[in-house]
């Protein structure tokens, strides 16, 4: 029975990445505890982001097998087979789910598949046993020999395939005999991107200016948060009229490295970060975040304020319009309590780190803890950008992050986990 089997799905969900992610990833832990059924939602939820990603239909397809939908699983697999003719996973999978539907035409891709890997084990297996539901009993047992049906039992080679061959070539099927199972591959194609995502990081030039549009330029998606001059505002003022002031931000620098943040607006700062209090306060740890992050951050609210302090590190201002933007919980001082915000799922090496990224939305001001003025690096699909985890400050837009398990000269700075950033959007970096 599926545990979650109530939960609610979006009919037309916008794309956030660490939502696709999310879905991606428990589908994939669905599949390990065998919970084929949850994993078939999870992947179907993850396709609605990403309707052609091949990862996501891949694992689709294996649920539908192991569920018996093997039409469903048919259709997905020749369709990934149409951009990826040659992928050895693919083909498997496409003789398997024929061969236990009982097709005549299973050994077409399987035999493709011994002809592009000769030594595919579990393909000479497949192909001995529809060999020998045919009749074929001779050349049935080379197949099955080829899979390991000779090796020594209990053996180092003595595996899954090795026993299954070697159980086949040993019996004759009787009519209604189960078929023995053999499990279909899984396809990754994570190389081929992380080939396009793992560039050497070169000199950052500064782009030339922009000519002016007839039309007013959109403003940049993250920007230093400075107040609106005294002439801009929403209406003309009337004649005589003083403009109204700006609003201030919550947070601002102060002398001996502390950090005032207004709480009248309400905001959220991170607990160890928090010295000192001003005029009427009300702090309550957050409890709104699991794991890691429990607790990590309090909320204040009030006519007063916090005190911030973090040695040797200094503010940076970023403001939202409306957006995304990631960050490292670490070296946040706080942010706005109009912004929404949650844990970020996107990172796929999260175990070789302290603690996840906050992802937050909306419009309103975030405090970054910095040594030094950060960077700025756009990413788009032509320009991806590789770097040690230890200089991501945060992120935003349609990007991807990604460990880089292949070797990489930046492993050796000794900065923890290499990353690779890709698609559309924009990191922030720092030493």
């Amino acid at each position: 029975m599926s545990s979650r089997a109530s939960e609610p799905t979006r009919s037309a969900p916008f794309f956030d990445h660490g939502l696709f992610l999310l879905h991606l990833n428990r589908g994939k832990e669905d599949m390990r505890k065998g919970l084929h059924d949850d994993a078939r939602r999870e992947f179907e939820e993850a396709r609605r982001f990403r309707p052609n990603d091949p990862e996501v239909l891949s694992n689709l397809a294996l649920a539908m097998f192991h569920l018996g939908h093997l039409e469903e699983a048919e259709q997905i697999t020749r369709g990934l087979l149409v951009s990826h003719a040659d992928s050895v996973p693919l083909l498997f999978n496409l003789g398997l789910i024929l061969f236990k539907a009982g097709r005549a035409e299973a050994r077409e891709p399987l035999e493709r598949v011994l002809a592009l890997a000769p030594a595919h084990r579990k393909a000479h297996l497949t192909v001995g046993l529809i060999l020998q539901r045919e009749g074929h009993l001779d050349e049935a047992n080379r197949h099955f020999t080829s899979a390991g049906s000779d090796r020594k039992v209990e053996s180092d080679a003595d595996d899954t395939i090795t026993r299954t061959a070697r159980a086949a070539a040993s019996t004759w099927p009787a009519p209604g005999t189960p078929v023995p199972a053999v499990k279909p591959e899984a396809f990754d194609d994570s190389s081929a991107r992380r080939g396009q995502t793992t560039q050497p990081i070169g000199p950052v030039e500064p782009a030339a200016p922009a000519a002016p549009d007839e039309e007013s330029a959109l403003p940049p998606a993250v920007a230093p948060l400075r107040p609106p001059p005294a002439t801009a505002s929403a209406a003309p003022a009337l004649r005589g009229e003083p403009p109204a002031p700006a609003a201030p931000p919550a947070f601002s620098p102060r002398p001996g490295g502390l950090v005032a943040a207004d709480a009248r607006g309400g905001i959220l700062v991170r607990r160890t970060a928090l010295t000192g209090r001003t005029g009427i306060t009300e702090l309550a740890a957050d409890v709104s975040l699991s794991g890691a992050l429990a607790r990590f951050f309090v909320r204040a609210c009030g006519s007063g304020g916090v005190l911030l302090l973090d040695p040797k590190r200094a503010l940076h201002l970023v403001h939202l319009r409306s957006e995304f933007l990631s960050a490292d919980p670490a070296r946040l001082f706080g942010f706005d309590a109009t912004l929404t915000y949650r844990e970020d799922p996107a990172f796929e090496f999260r175990r070789q780190i302290a603690l996840p990224f906050v992802k937050l939305f909306g419009t309103g001001s975030v405090a970054f803890s910095v040594t030094a003025e950060p960077a700025r690096l756009e990413v788009t699909p032509e320009t991806p950008l590789t770097l040690a985890s230890r200089s991501l400050l945060g992120y935003g837009g349609d990007v991807a992050v990604d460990l880089v398990e292949d070797a990489d000269p930046l492993a050796d700075l000794g900065g923890g986990p290499v990353l690779s950033v890709s698609g559309s959007g924009y990191v922030l970096i720092e030493a």
